[in-house]
């Protein structure tokens, strides 16, 4: 069997009336979902898993060790810190800060008081700051010493209170200690608020790669959809490698990506809540620091963009290290190159390449590949992440297209946002009877496995014939001198655009333009083929969610063509 023949027989049983994890329709908004029929009915009580999980580890920071009854006893303190505090139910509470057990604590207590966790950019500037505090209307900020002095100047403007969490040398009387008022803390049941699945969980704020953010705000139904829809793929794959769902030794995940990115908090942290994983924090991405971990944790899952594990496949101190307990290399946020997913494959015994689709809006659920059907199907993003999501391909009247034939890839689940917060406009326009416009051109095989072929806003039109950038960047990164690369159109007088290009390459070697080129032209129709290439002699820049900024990169290049 493939491995998605043993996904599909695992998940009808797993899905089925009496099952655990039980789905069936329900009307949500006058909109008819597949929903876990079993499911909590807040986060608040998903959360209450942790006291079963009791003394199992849970977050581990350097010398920090949590366990999960550890971690709920804290959060409970920190939900009853805000509602001393004033927090009431709807109120939007913030976190800025660097991957941390205290960022963990502060999103569950949060959610424990009734509020909305709100993260917030830890790489934004007072600027960007402003701007989310006063779209969301937070009060309370949860900060870090180094986030705290971006803070610090709204302080005086702003009805804001700060709480610290670590050594911090300035003083004012809306920041408040952390450690001072968790010691003051000693009730650790969480606060009795009326909570409901239909109530707001969850502010998370994309990327703003273009333009200001959007607030995507989520209820508890759609957070946990999320969760469970991801555990039960989990338990899926598990079983695919003939070992019995939650058999053998504690799963352990590496943390790599930031906490307020859908695929660090939902994909990573919270489902490592009902899945009894240990989840190992890292601040910022060192492809060294992850291999030392992977060996002194026995990390089974490195979950992150695909340079990660393209530097994973290209370190020259690999073998430095044991990585035998990695069973699982995982890709979000970007498209993997096809012509890595073989070589990681074979790179490692026991350890397997995945990748997932998803976007904030979804919880990051949506569609995923592994196992035999990967290596078989590489530029492939896999099936739908069935019985829980829907995926249609349809022209821009709406219309289904063909199997086979191109359009917008449209999404309808249960973990879908309720809204793009303050934005009606926007909401309207990206959410049509509970299907997500994504923005992505896609299609689907007979087999059903889905293709993303381009972004919609990113296909360039060079002389009347579109060209999908993503088809261009694939065929540069399968060149064996080039470690990174991304692609755009730039203006052109006679052609409207043309391809550009900037490529990091393999550190030594003698890559330049037109050797870059001239190897394109066996892979790519002339008109394909990038007109203007740069070189970067470091990787490429890359905004909060891990994708590689092409936008700043193309103001870049234009900027310097004029």
């Amino acid at each position: 069997m493939s491995f998605f023949d043993t996904v599909e027989a695992f998940v009808s049983a797993a899905t089925a009336p009496n099952a655990d994890l039980a789905v069936g329709r329900e009307v949500v908004d006058g909109i008819e979902y597949s929903v876990f029929t079993k499911a909590p009915d807040s986060l608040r009580d998903l959360f209450m898993i942790m006291m079963q999980h009791g003394d199992v580890p849970f977050l581990v920071e350097d010398e920090t060790r949590l366990s999960f009854r550890e971690t709920y006893d804290a959060a409970a303190r920190y939900a009853n810190v805000l509602i001393g505090l004033g927090v009431k139910k709807g109120d939007r509470v913030s976190i800025s800060m660097r991957n941390r057990p205290e960022w963990v604590i502060g999103f569950i207590g949060t959610l424990m008081a009734g509020a909305v966790a709100t993260p917030l950019n830890s790489w934004w500037g007072t600027e960007e700051i402003a701007y989310a505090l006063e779209d969301s209307g937070a009060k309370i900020i949860l900060v870090d010493p180094r986030r705290a002095k971006h803070f610090m100047p709204l302080l005086d403007t702003q009805d804001l209170t700060l709480i610290v969490s670590g050594d911090f040398d300035q003083t004012h009387p809306r920041a408040l200690d952390y450690d001072a008022l968790m010691s003051a803390s000693t009730d650790s049941t969480p606060p009795a608020v009326d909570i409901g699945p239909e109530d707001n969980a969850t502010l998370m704020y994309t990327s703003g790669s273009t333009g200001h953010p959007k607030g995507a705000l989520s209820t508890n139904r759609q957070v946990i959809t999320g969760i469970l829809g991801y555990a039960l793929m989990g338990l899926a794959m598990q079983n695919s490698r003939g070992e019995a769902p939650g058999s053998g030794p504690q799963p352990v995940i590496l943390q790599t990506i930031p906490l307020f990115h859908v695929t660090g908090c939902v994909v990573i942290f919270l489902v490592s809540v009902v899945a009894a994983r240990k989840v190992v924090l890292m601040r910022k991405w060192d492809i060294t620091e992850a291999m030392r971990l992977i060996e002194k944790e026995k990390v089974s899952s490195l979950t992150g963009v695909p340079t990660m594990g393209a530097d994973l496949l290209n370190a020259p101190n690999r073998d430095d290290y044991d990585l035998s307990s990695l069973t699982d290399i995982g890709a979000g946020g970007a498209a993997r190159p096809p012509d890595h997913v073989k070589p990681l494959n074979d790179m490692l015994d026991g350890a397997r390449p995945l990748a997932g689709y998803g976007l904030t809006e979804t919880q990051g659920i949506g569609a995923f590949n592994a196992g035999d059907d990967y290596l078989k199907r590489p530029s492939s993003i896999g099936k739908v992440a069935r019985p829980i999501v829907e995926i249609e391909i349809r022209d821009p009247e709406g219309n289904v297209m063909p199997t086979g034939e191109r359009g917008e890839i449209c999404l309808k689940s249960a973990a879908n946002i309720r809204c793009y917060w303050n934005q009606p406009d926007a909401t309207a326009e990206a959410f049509t009877d509970g299907w997500l416009h994504t923005g992505d051109v896609g299609l689907f095989d007979e087999e059903g496995f889905l293709y993303i072929v381009d972004r919609i806003k990113d296909i360039i039109i060079r002389g009347g014939e579109n060209i999908a950038t993503l088809e261009v960047e694939a065929a540069i990164c399968a060149h064996p001198d080039v470690l990174e690369a991304t692609v755009f159109g730039v203006p052109h007088d006679r052609l409207g655009e043309v391809v550009a290009c900037v490529v990091y390459p393999r550190p030594g070697s003698d890559l330049d333009a037109q050797k870059l080129i001239q190897d394109l032209a066996e892979h790519l129709a002339a008109y394909k083929i990038p007109s203007l290439v740069e070189f970067m002699n470091e990787p490429l820049p890359r905004i909060a969610s891990g994708k590689i900024a092409k936008k700043a990169l193309r103001e870049k290049m234009i900027g310097e063509a004029g």
